[in-house]
């Protein structure tokens, strides 16, 4: 049996991008209901790091305060490069913002449900857990009129006025549309694996890198643990199975000494979790009833660490643009597509030269671990002697973080979408 039901928007996708927008059209009025493949909001290994102005976006809507208070989380005022003998401030975030002068790094299996219990305080939220997407439903003009998928056994459709694909670098909506996705090139691939964290280990701020002869280490802390990445050059993980797991326990042992008793349980290179780095760009973002955000519409790579803050500024700037559509009596169909169409337009330019940044910067990290030289690059030693310089660095690559005001009709709900006390997502 298939039921069938009917909502505004249907969001695919419960990262943050995804929950983002949920959260804003909801708080907007718009009926909006959230499909998550996954039974929970787990999301280990993956991107933690909010910037200062998305904090300060956050704050706008009241809600930074209240997630930083709630979720234990790091800070980083700098992006530290570290080699044997010494490290680099390479940029220095300490005057980007009044309020939040760091990132904050925010687990996303925290962040996440922190964000579903604000969406559920507007009536026009739905959450739906362990909601496979199978089929995307369309028209006889061929415009996208909904999903179809699978949740608990039961098949489902739901209508919608607008789908958008927020479904990650794999996007089963991308993959079901008429979008092509095209890589850029993959120079780096990423192996992560996780100890505990204890009391009186280094206060890490997990937004930096620390070489090391044939690899380059991360290491990110979490509430109660600490996740460690080791850099291969791309397709080299059948190599390092033949090698055994002696490379990379050495290689944190030689860097990070405070470490070394942790590091026995990690034997086999199996326990690695492998995170292939790609850039992918797509041909549009949209079509017909159709819009994609974050990775599924441009996967960005772990360089600069910004995929989640590129994702939440996508999310903001489609809430702005289709605010205003989806609250129209009835929906017209051409005013929808015309804002996915703005929001490309508006969000495309910097996310295309952000990609390409992170192929030059991949390619050149690539080469030097093949060449096996821990240093940092000449440029970057030259310019890190500059405070300034860093200062610089930071400010740049914050302002093109800044995300549009918020639509008012978003910021200031009417009196008919007021929040309501409580409501259990799901």
């Amino acid at each position: 049996m298939t039921t069938d039901s009917a909502t505004r928007c249907v969001v695919v996708g419960g990262g943050p991008g995804g929950l983002m927008l949920a959260y804003l059209l909801a708080r907007g009025g718009v009926a909006v209901t959230l499909l998550e493949s996954r039974p929970d909001f787990d999301r280990q290994f993956r991107g933690d790091t909010l910037a200062p102005p998305v904090l300060e976006l956050l704050d706008t809507l009241g809600l930074s305060d209240p997630l930083l208070a709630s979720v234990p989380h790091g800070t980083a005022d700098a992006f530290m490069w570290s080699t044997p003998t010494r490290s680099y401030r390479l940029a220095d975030y300490r005057r980007t913002s009044a309020k939040y002068p760091y990132y904050a790094l925010v687990p996303q299996g925290r962040f996440l449900p922190f964000m579903v219990q604000e969406a559920a305080r507007f009536a026009g939220f739905r959450v739906e857990m362990g909601a496979r997407v199978s089929t995307l439903l369309r028209d006889d003009s061929g415009r996208v009129t909904g999903v179809e998928y699978v949740r608990e056994g039961e098949r489902c459709r739901l209508r919608a006025d607008l789908v958008v694909g927020a479904d990650g670098r794999n996007s089963k909506v991308r993959t079901l549309s008429s979008i092509t996705a095209t890589e850029l090139g993959a120079h780096l691939d990423i192996c992560w694996f996780e100890v505990p964290r204890r009391d009186g280990d280094p206060p890490l701020s997990g937004l930096g890198l620390i070489a090391d002869p044939g690899t380059t280490l991360a290491v990110l802390g979490q509430a109660a643990s600490w996740q460690l990445g080791y850099t291969i050059p791309a397709g080299d993980f059948p190599a390092l199975r033949t090698a055994g797991i002696g490379p990379v326990t050495s290689a944190f042992r030689r860097r990070l000494p405070w470490l070394c008793d942790r590091l026995d349980g990690l034997t086999e290179v199996n326990q690695l979790s492998l995170l292939p780095v790609r850039i992918t760009r797509t041909d549009r973002w949209s079509e017909p009833g159709l819009l994609l955000i974050g990775d599924a519409a441009h996967v960005i790579s772990p360089v600069g660490g910004n995929g989640v803050n590129y994702a939440v500024l996508d999310a903001v700037e489609a809430a702005n643009r289709l605010v205003g559509a989806l609250s129209a009596d009835p929906v017209d169909p051409a005013a929808v597509d015309a804002a996915t169409a703005v929001v490309e337009a508006a969000r495309r330019p910097q996310v295309d030269r952000d990609q390409l940044r992170q192929k030059r910067t991949e390619r050149s990290a690539a080469k030097r671990l093949r060449s096996g030289d821990p240093r940092s690059p000449l440029v970057l030693r030259l310019l890190s002697v500059l405070p300034a310089v860093a200062r610089l660095v930071a400010a740049r690559g914050v302002r093109a973080l800044a995300a549009p005001p918020v639509d008012d009709r978003i910021l200031h709900p009417a009196t008919g979408v007021t929040p309501r006390s409580s409501a259990p997502p799901g």
